[in-house]
């Protein structure tokens, strides 16, 4: 069985064959065209590289600082912010390039985004080699290996939603594991190459180099899910018997094609290949041909909605914007829908926004766009006025750069504490980043579990972990023995495991499925924005004082801040969406006044 043969259900033959309006042709055609998560089968293989490409990106982001900044200071003879900023400009754009590989997901597709991903990080680290300064550095290390990282990293995420739906919780529950086993692999396997390589740090890049290329074996693995040839076959039949009977469809004046934008396209495309019911010669053939690219078109991955929602979509209803219910009113809600819907039935969400509709109201073939116009649309979405004029998701953005700052700053410098501990090996001092990795793995199993819980509030476990995970940072430098170091890796891994597994679901709760990928996209952009700054304030604070102890009090801080300042969210979000409704409200009472005026003027 291919990919798309699970949508053999629709059959057009058990369809009536009388003539239909547009809008219910485009709908029948989206039925038949999309092909549904298969939820099983390749998908696995899909897990297994996702899993291995977070393993080696997230692996490399995570360990690979506290063994080269050190070497950069002694070796450039510069302040520890000065090193660190090569870290942080890797990170920073890990997550500025995503909306960017979005747009390229969606002309090219994930596998080759992330081939190509694996071997621009590669070439970064290559070139970083001989770097005659730290400046060069910024360029090779932190922007160019840093965009693969990204170009690597999206792609793996997006193709999960393309084939799992039901399961999609536990299937990115398993990929997004690869981040904490690459952590704890690394932090150890680190140690043992650079007393190998005599700690040269030129020669440590060439095995970054290599671990990072490895990426591109896993990343041959991402098949893109294509429509079986069924499937295009009988959308052919549904646009035919429409040509058919058209016209004894009465036109409707308040009927546009950019509301039929499929059913439009179809038409063009397969214009004069058939007429008045009889074959011309190879008709078919060469509809079904035209047919292909228009349904390769509607399956895109940005063509759904949910394509960066991490839980099962059979939540996805339950889940959207019960962040601005109350406990009563999100009961209801939850009750209602399991009244209404088939329990555990996984959902279609289609977006025609993102589809790419001309001015005629068709969709244009990926072989006719423009990369330049994806990518500047990517660019345009994150100026989405609506979300960027909401303060509750300003809110929540602002957050995530507190969030970020305080991130990484625990696996690059919790090594400088530790030194204070006489006696501890280098293994020992590398068990804490590798423990972190571990627990890492087990919350964010945790979080998958409580992701597919709509009756359990993602925002409050979010704020509540953060908090912790803050708290327990800024009590570091009064650790005096061994196992407080290892107790500290609790929260904190928690508070990660949190921050990155239920951000979609959170924005799901507060915004709705409309605008996520809108909003995930801004949300990387501000999210890279305190990745990059973060490890460089550290840094200065050690520069200025002396030690990391400053830096743990007011990096730790900031976390606890980004998840207190969400406490209020929910309610806000509430107060946004009834000053619109009750704006709305008094204008067209405005305009009903208006109206009877004039009315009685004339």
């Amino acid at each position: 069985m291919t990919d798309g043969e699970h949508n053999g259900e629709h059959n057009p033959e058990e369809k009536k064959l009388g003539p239909q309006d547009p809008e219910t042709v485009e709908k029948e055609l989206e039925e038949v065209g999309f092909v549904a998560p298969p939820d099983g089968g390749y998908g696995w293989a899909i897990v297994a590289s996702s899993f291995l490409i977070n393993m080696v990106v997230d692996g490399v982001i995570f360990t690979v600082g506290k063994i080269l900044q050190p070497a950069w200071v002694h070796g450039f003879n510069i302040s520890e912010a000065s090193a660190a900023m090569t870290m942080s400009i890797l990170s920073g754009f890990y997550f500025f390039v995503g909306p960017v590989a979005s747009a390229l997901c969606n002309v090219f597709g994930c596998r080759q985004v992330a081939l190509a991903g694996s071997v621009i990080a590669a070439v970064g680290f290559l070139l970083s080699i001989p770097a005659p300064n730290i400046y060069m550095l910024y360029l090779t290390f932190g922007l160019i290996a840093g965009a693969g990282f990204g170009m690597m990293y999206l792609p793996a995420i997006v193709i999960i939603s393309q084939y799992f739906a039901k399961k999609r919780s536990l299937a990115t529950g398993i990929a997004v594991c690869g981040s904490g086993i690459g952590t704890t692999v690394f932090a150890m396997l680190n140690d043992v190459v650079w007393e190998f390589v005599k700690k040269d740090w030129q020669q440590f890049l060439v095995y970054t180099a290599a671990v990072t290329i490895s990426g591109f074996a896993a990343a041959l693995l991402l098949r893109p899910l294509k429509a079986s040839q069924d499937q295009i076959e009988k959308v052919a039949e549904i646009v035919e018997n429409y040509e058919q009977h058209k016209d004894k469809v009465p036109e409707s004046p308040s009927l546009s094609k950019h509301n039929t934008p499929f059913l439009s396209s179809l038409e063009l495309h397969t214009a004069g290949k058939h007429g008045n019911g009889v074959h011309r010669n190879g008709s078919v053939k060469s509809i079904i041909e035209a047919v292909a690219k228009d349904v390769e078109e509607l399956n895109r991955p940005l063509a759904r909605m949910d394509v960066f929602y991490t839980g099962s979509t059979t939540n996805i209803a339950a889940r959207s914007r019960t962040g601005t219910m109350n406990r009563e009113e999100a009961a209801e809600h939850l009750k209602n829908l399991r009244e209404n819907l088939k329990e555990g039935t996984p959902q279609q969400y289609l977006s025609k926004l993102e589809l790419n509709v001309a001015d005629d109201g068709t969709i244009q073939h990926v072989q006719e766009k423009s990369v330049m116009r994806d990518i500047g649309q990517a660019l345009k979405n994150l100026l989405d006025r609506q979300l960027l004029g909401s303060p509750s998701f300003l809110l929540l953005a602002l957050s995530g750069t507190l969030t970020l700052c305080c991130f990484y700053v625990p696996f690059i410098y919790l090594g400088n504490h530790l030194d204070k501990i006489e006696g501890l090996t280098v293994a020992e001092k590398s068990f804490t980043v590798s423990l972190i990795g571990v627990l890492n793995i087990i919350a964010r199993i945790g979080c998958g579990y409580i992701a597919d819980r709509p009756e359990v509030s993602a925002l409050v476990v979010n704020n509540i972990a953060l908090i912790l995970a803050g708290l327990a940072t800024m009590t570091v430098p009064f650790y005096t023995a061994y196992w407080h170091f290892l107790a500290f890796c609790f929260p904190f891994s928690v508070g990660v495991a949190c921050f990155a597994a239920l951000r979609s679901v959170i924005v799901l709760e507060l915004i709705g499925l409309e605008k996520m990928s809108n909003a995930f996209g801004i949300l990387l952009t501000f999210m890279g924005v305190g990745a990059v700054i973060g490890s460089p304030m550290a840094a200065a604070m050690k520069d200025y004082t002396g030690n990391f102890d400053t830096s743990f009090y007011v990096m730790g801080a900031l976390m606890a801040i980004s998840g207190a300042m969400c406490i209020p969210l929910g309610a806000l979000r509430k107060w946004e969406l009834n000053r619109v409704t009750t704006s709305d409200a008094k204008a067209e009472v405005e305009l009903q006044k208006l109206t009877e005026e004039e009315a009685k003027a004339i």
